[in-house]
């Protein structure tokens, strides 16, 4: 697990950083021990595609392709998700995405999630996942080959995938990730996202400082995305 470890077993609450009970908690000695966040990019109707497609510009400028993955891509993209899985930041709130194989992708694929992703002679070195419903979109994952990373590959992608939303319907994009990853916040406010949230995991104390018993958090609004 990275990015959090659990070191006890401890109950964990995972609440936005204005609930009041946040706060309360803090009194009574529980401790953040991770921080995560929720992103929204909203389309208006003067809407202008040029600064995404620029970023995808930017891109296959260094000899790289940025487009949709279909079915062939399959083997490609576990090779990716295998190479990346590690690289994700691990909190309460933002799991680790599970390890695929090729009836996994077939089936997202069927649940309307689509790939985008940077390629170079057959292997793909940035991706990102994205879901349309209604006027509505989700961003699952991000991801970048480590040897790829600051090349504006991770940006290009999630350009792509928002422009392809886009002419499918989407006015509003949600994503989300781990406090601690500073660089996909970076990347999607260069998009034009907005931190609308953040959300706290707070640890409770030892047994010897507290009697509280309370259950793991499910707060199903949490942000999961990247």
């Amino acid at each position: 697990m990275r990015g959090y470890e659990v070191r006890s077993l401890r109950p964990v609450r995972v609440l936005k950083d204005d609930d009041p009970e946040a706060a309360a908690l803090h009194r009574d000695g529980w401790r953040v021990v991770a921080e995560s966040w929720g992103a929204r990019l909203v389309l208006d109707d003067g809407f202008d595609p040029a600064p995404f497609r620029s970023f995808v510009e930017r891109a296959e400028q260094q000899d790289v392709a940025v487009a949709e993955l279909d079915e062939g891509w399959t083997e490609a993209l576990l090779a990716f998700e295998a190479a990346t899985h590690d690289d994700y930041p691990v909190t309460p709130a933002t799991p680790a995405p599970p390890l695929r194989d090729g009836d996994d992708i077939a089936e997202r694929r069927a649940a309307g999630w689509r790939v985008f992703g940077a390629v170079r002679d057959g292997v793909v070195l940035a991706a990102s996942w994205i879901r349309v419903h209604g006027d509505q979109a989700e961003t699952e994952t991000t991801a970048v080959l480590a040897t790829e990373r600051r090349r504006g590959l991770a940006v290009a992608v999630k350009a792509a995938s928002v422009l392809a939303a886009a002419a499918d319907g989407a006015r509003t994009f949600a994503t989300g990730g781990a406090g601690v990853n500073a660089g996909s916040i970076a990347m999607n406010q260069s998009l034009g996202y907005t931190l609308t949230e953040r959300w706290l995991s707070l640890s409770a104390p030892e047994p010897s400082d507290s009697s509280s018993g309370a259950a793991v958090s499910d707060a199903s609004a949490r942000p999961t995305t990247r």
